[in-house]
């Protein structure tokens, strides 16, 4: 994203960018009404709000990370974890009006139950790190190959159901406010790749 907004203004100088950064929720609500242009938000529905079109970026499975002496989850063959067996665990997430909050918090409720959130944070490194101190189980994206060994964690996917972790790129069905954020929307979905896109 950095990359693209320097490649946008040195081809625009004169062409203003205000930069927020707030929940999915927020910012959702915030295009919806014009205040926003464009929004990238973690996607807590699999169907686009009404008015919205979307382009999915981001597409993981979400995963349980634990500290390595975790009863639980230790076992070395046990690749994945039923999201009921979170039922009664102390879990680590995402605030609410996040996208992974509002798939966790949906999934538990179709499954009976309301999750324990021991702790809240706005970044999913800092959700590993609290989850290897012992304090709890956190759900984040799956982690990048050598990251979750590096925090000394153990993950499991959660199944029954998947929970995916999905970033997109969002703006309203009748496009920008200008031509300015036209010509930024258009980059962005031209350099920014679709999960699976070569």
């Amino acid at each position: 994203m950095a990359a693209v907004l320097a490649r946008f203004h040195a081809d625009h100088p004169q062409v203003e960018i205000a930069l927020t950064e707030d929940t999915s929720e927020w910012m959702l609500t915030a295009l919806r009404r014009g205040e926003l242009d464009i929004a990238m938000i973690g996607l807590a529905d699999e169907e686009p709000p009404p008015g919205i079109f979307l382009q999915v970026l981001v597409d993981e499975p979400l995963v349980a990370a634990v500290a390595p002496d975790d009863p639980a989850l230790t076992s070395p063959d046990r690749t994945s974890i039923p999201l009921a067996e979170l039922r009664d665990r102390p879990l680590i997430s995402l605030p609410r009006g996040t996208g992974i909050r509002g798939v966790l918090d949906r999934a538990c409720a179709q499954a009976g139950f309301q999750p324990h959130i021991a702790f809240e944070a706005a970044a999913p490194l800092f959700l590993a790190q609290l989850a290897a101190r012992g304090l709890g189980v956190a759900v984040v994206p799956a982690l990048p190959a050598g990251a979750a060994s590096a925090f000394g964690l153990r993950t499991r996917e959660i199944t029954e159901p998947r929970l995916r972790g999905r970033v997109a790129l969002t703006w309203r069905t009748d496009g920008p406010s200008g031509p300015a954020a036209t010509v930024f929307l258009d980059l962005l979905r031209t350099t920014l790749t679709a999960p699976g896109a070569d």
